[in-house]
């Protein structure tokens, strides 16, 4: 059983009847990815193929060492064709060799999706077998479901922001159960391609398993990698806590590149014609052994008496670049072999036969002449084209990605566009699309002009983006979208997206930013509905930028204007808006607030308004929300009474029945606060049950804790133990963590002592 394992995306696994999930899979294939049975024997190979690179070797068999105790994390950092991906590959080698679950996945430029790469990671191969029977298997399972949108029973009412980072909790527990059954090593090429999701995703499980045995490894580009700011991010925190070790290999020297020609030419080069091809290829890998192999093939480099010489002239005839190298040995290709990689390229870096088949009869309207596999063998030959073997989706895979962009350039942008509207409906041909494949049919439609489907595949891909907890996602698509988009509806659509992902983001200055466009587009469409719905809007995104005077003035208004229009929906949320902005907090956030603070009395009059709305429109979820509320603004009023009482001496009266024997709650029902009291107990009560047959947990949850402030709130006044509020504080500082699975044994007990 082999530890390595590729890139096998979540989705399905193809049959011959859906030629739209091969192309799919195949466009996520990686050169990287090799049969099980014959990776570890690649690996070696690579490994022992590697020239000038013993420093960075001996740092990854260093920190692999050290990984096998606690998470450790190196970077190798270079420009395309430096030769980072062979170091991943004797990474990879070297992490087999010292007993870790080896995981190589890679990134890809033009395939985005929510969660895309961690898809990859958990569907791999080499995961699953290590977790069969153990904890893992259950764990990884539940992960796979959580940021593929489907969630699990009792789950489905989170808010969207809950829902992401339980996908991240529900990761770093997978991990983590993982490395405990045996170390586990990551790979990641080309990590500054990856979706900002799967990165969060990252930074979040190296936080929660810094103290497990597992190594991250990840190549990047320095030039594409600043621009990236989660992958950023995911560096800067690993660089904070010590995690990280980074590595930067240069460009060859001299003698370096003579050792590399000698292994690619297989014999020795004479040190003139050595240094002229260093010149060449100033030091870059890649390029050291194209130049090689073009001067083979052009007989410009012969082997004289054991040693191979280049020609007189050859030094005069330098590439300039790698573009150049692959367009000499395409040039020779047959016709019918290069139209070939035209259409591929197309499809992706890696593609199957019977995709490009079934594009090109679609495009000519019949079968192609001849085998396409003949017509492409001598792309393989010449060093253009990777054979994958059979039983992979993809049958061929560009070696390099100059490959495939020099073969697209092929293509007239009327051919072009042909291709990609083939696509699209070759990806249809099975049906509605799933979920994982709308942003690939955005981006096909958009290539090949059509702009309708484009904007129908977008807004589709960003709902889904967004119901999957990938908020970044679910903006890109929408960027991509609105340009194209000819209806007042879509772009409506777009923009109410937009504004959600920028709440779960909790980017303010970009969410208000974003809603002048939307206002624009409600005035222009003179929907009240609309408008109320972006005036709330904007309410809540002021709130979340601090400003809850001017949220509460707004909301004041359109409560005003939307009861007088008798739109009880609007007004209720409206009533939902102005209680929030006025307590100062967020619905089930909150567990009282001084009165010098927030406005108590207009919040209590919101809130109690909302009620009576959400009785009348059978609103539950408002209907509790209220009602918690109400309870936290009469627990503020009894705390107030409380102190002023203790001020004043004449709680001790109280205090020492108690410490006769009564009971607290027989004295609290003694003082002016008993109504209060009852009145806060049964609209707690009440919340509580609606949220519990909602299935609400967090709802749920934030009751409880409510519960529990209001059980000891007395208590910290008439006896000298604080030890019972303390505890309860300690539980709400981790509210938000209470839908997750690493936390919640903890919490289960914080909630055991503090509320039992």
């Amino acid at each position: 059983m082999s530890a390595v394992s590729g890139a096998p995306p979540a989705s399905p696994t193809p049959t011959d009847s859906t030629p739209g999930l091969r192309l799919l899979n195949g466009s996520a294939l990686d050169p990287l990815v090799q049969p099980q049975c014959s990776l570890a024997v690649q690996l070696r190979r690579v490994t022992g193929s590697i020239v000038g690179r013993s420093a960075e070797l001996a740092a990854i068999a260093e920190e692999l060492k050290d990984a096998k105790t606690r998470l450790t994390a190196m970077t190798l950092e270079g420009e395309p064709g430096i030769g980072k991906t062979r170091l991943l590959l004797a990474a990879a080698e070297l992490a087999v060799e010292a007993g870790f679950t080896t995981v190589a996945i890679t990134a890809d430029e033009e395939i985005r999706g929510p969660f895309l790469l961690a898809q990859s990671l958990f569907a791999a191969g080499a995961i699953r077998e290590a977790g069969v029977g153990t904890a893992a298997e259950e764990a990884t399972r539940r992960v796979v479901d959580a940021i593929s949108g489907r969630d699990e029973a009792g789950f489905a009412s989170l808010s969207p922001e809950a829902k992401l980072l339980r996908a991240f909790d529900l990761a770093g527990v997978a991990v983590g159960l993982l490395a405990m059954n045996r170390p586990l090593a990551i790979l990641i090429d080309d990590v500054q391609w990856a979706d900002d999701d799967t990165l969060r995703l990252l930074r979040y499980v190296v936080r929660s398993d810094a103290d497990q045995p597992v190594f991250l490894f990840l190549t990047v580009r320095p030039d594409e990698f600043a621009g990236v700011s989660e992958a950023v991010n995911f560096v800067a925190d690993m660089e904070r806590m010590g995690l990280v070790r980074r590595l930067r290999p240069g460009r060859f020297t001299a003698v370096e590149t003579a050792e590399l020609l000698r292994n690619v030419l297989g014999g020795q080069l004479d040190p003139v014609s050595a240094t002229a091809m260093h010149g060449q290829s100033e030091g870059v890998p890649f390029i050291v052994e194209e130049l090689a192999r073009t001067h083979r093939d052009a007989g410009t480099l012969q082997l004289i008496d054991g040693h191979w010489r280049l020609g007189r002239n050859a030094q005069r005839l330098i590439p300039a670049a790698v573009r150049t190298l692959i367009q000499r040995r395409a040039a020779r290709l047959p016709a019918p072999t290069r139209s070939a990689l035209a259409d591929a390229a197309v499809l992706g870096r890696s593609f199957s036969l019977r995709d490009l088949r079934a594009v090109r009869a679609s495009i000519d309207g019949s079968a192609p002449v001849g085998d396409l596999a003949d017509d492409l063998r001598p792309a393989v030959d010449a060093g253009l084209l990777l054979p994958q073997p059979e039983g992979q989706p993809a049958d061929f895979t560009f070696t390099h990605e100059q490959v495939r962009q020099f073969s697209l350039a092929e293509l007239t942008q009327s051919r072009r566009r042909q291709v990609h509207a083939a696509i699209v409906d070759l990806l249809l041909e099975s049906g509605d699309p799933a979920p994982a494949g709308l942003p690939l049919l955005a981006q096909h439609a958009l290539a090949a002009g059509d702009t309708e489907r484009a904007a129908h595949f977008s807004i589709d891909a960003a709902t889904a983006a967004l119901q999957s907890n990938a908020p970044e996602e679910a903006l890109r698509l929408v960027e991509q979208a609105l340009p194209v988009v000819s209806t007042s509806r879509d772009r409506r659509t777009l923009l109410t997206v937009r504004d959600d992902a920028y709440a779960v983001l909790r980017r303010s200055s970009d969410r208000l930013e974003g809603l002048a466009e939307l206002a624009a587009l409600a005035e222009a469409l003179r929907d009240p509905a609309f408008e109320f719905d972006v005036q709330l809007r904007r309410a809540g995104a002021l709130r979340m930028a601090h400003d809850e005077d001017a949220a509460a003035e707004l909301a004041r208004r359109v409560r005003t204007r939307a009861g007088q229009q008798g739109d009880r929906a609007a007004e209720l949320r409206a009533n939902l808006e102005l209680g929030q902005a006025l307590m100062l907090a967020d619905i089930g956030e909150g567990f009282g607030a001084a009165g010098s603070e927030a406005d108590l009395g207009g919040a209590d009059e919101a809130y109690r308004r909302a009620i009576e709305l959400g009785e009348e429109l059978g609103d539950d979820p408002a209907i509790a929300g209220a009602s918690r509320e109400v309870a936290m603004i009469l627990l503020s009023r009894a705390r107030e009474w409380f102190v002023e009482e203790l001020k004043s001496n004449r709680i001790q009266a109280v205090a020492r029945a108690i410490a006769a024997g009564d009971t607290v709650e027989s004295q609290l029902m003694k003082t002016p606060m008993a109504p209060v009291l009852m009145e806060m107990g049964q609209l707690l009560e009440r919340a509580l049950a609606i949220y519990q047959r909602l299935e609400d947990q967090t709802g749920v949850m934030s009751t409880i804790i409510a519960m529990a402030y209001a059980n000891y709130a007395a208590l910290i006044h008439l006896t000298s133990s604080a030890r019972h509020l303390e505890e309860i504080r300690r539980v709400t500082t981790r509210q938000w963590s209470m839908v997750t699975e690493s936390e919640r044994a903890r919490l289960d007990l914080q909630m055991l002592y503090g509320v039992h």
